[in-house]
């Protein structure tokens, strides 16, 4: 909740997606039919103060037109909410109602992405709900961008094996393992990173050659065993907005 200058609570504008149309000031922009209907519920009256988000950094301030279906762009925002690390997040495939919960929470603590990964003990339900389910985790995490007030969202990737996704990785690999030293601020690397989380029951063996042969460097998320969607908080929390190396 902002306050004003006389220490009033005031509400913040809410923050809509408009995805692929450009934000430029004077611009009248018609809003998707799911936004428009949200400011309708919420009685936002036209004239209003927005802010709308492209999804890909770019951030403006409007106002509601008197329709209700458009706005008026009237000056363009600084990024916010973003860090200077971008993690991406390889997840191993458990059940839907996890992976949901991580991308929401994971977006709040600022993922640049999470690539599904199939994982051999993924199991084979769970893998076809993801897949089938990949629509609605983006829309959790275009919803948890707007509620957070990040700028970006973060590209939610259909499952697939881990063979294929480590080639494409961004930045230095890290893997979360259970009885790995911890990552100590020495041992943080600098830049980008991609950090792998295991499914229930962990990565294999055959995965964790895999990552080894990348030159994933493993560590701790403490001394007790965490469900994979609170690995994923406590793993973002500690990477993207520590100072690096």
């Amino acid at each position: 909740m902002a306050r004003d200058a006389l220490g009033t609570s005031v509400s913040a504008p809410p923050r809509l997606l408009v995805p692929g149309v450009p934000l430029e000031a004077g611009r009248e922009i018609v809003l998707p039919d799911e936004e428009a209907r949200h400011l309708r519920v919420s009685r936002v009256a036209p004239g209003e103060e927005l802010v709308l988000l492209d999804g890909r950094g770019a951030r403006a301030s409007a106002r509601l037109a008197a329709s209700g279906r458009a706005a008026v762009v009237t000056a363009l925002l600084p990024v916010h909410g973003e860090p200077d690390r971008r993690a991406t997040v390889l997840l191993g495939v458990g059940e839907l109602a996890r992976i949901e919960w991580a991308v929401e929470k994971g977006t709040e603590c600022g993922a640049a992405a999470f690539v599904l990964v199939t994982a051999a003990r993924s199991q084979r339900a769970h893998v076809a709900a993801a897949t089938a389910r990949i629509g609605r985790l983006r829309r959790i995490a275009a919803a948890a961008v707007k509620q957070c007030d990040r700028s970006v969202v973060p590209e939610v990737a259909v499952p697939a094996p881990l063979v294929g996704l480590l080639d494409g990785r961004v930045g230095r690999l890290l893997v979360a393992r259970p009885g790995a030293a911890p990552l100590t601020a020495d041992r943080l690397p600098a830049g980008d990173l991609t950090v792998a989380i295991g499914p229930e029951g962990g990565f294999d063996e055959a995965e964790e050659r895999l990552l080894a042969a990348a030159g994933a460097v493993p560590f701790s998320l403490g001394g007790r065993i965490l469900r994979l969607e609170t690995a994923v908080v406590a793993a973002l929390v500690r990477l993207v907005d520590a100072p690096s190396s």
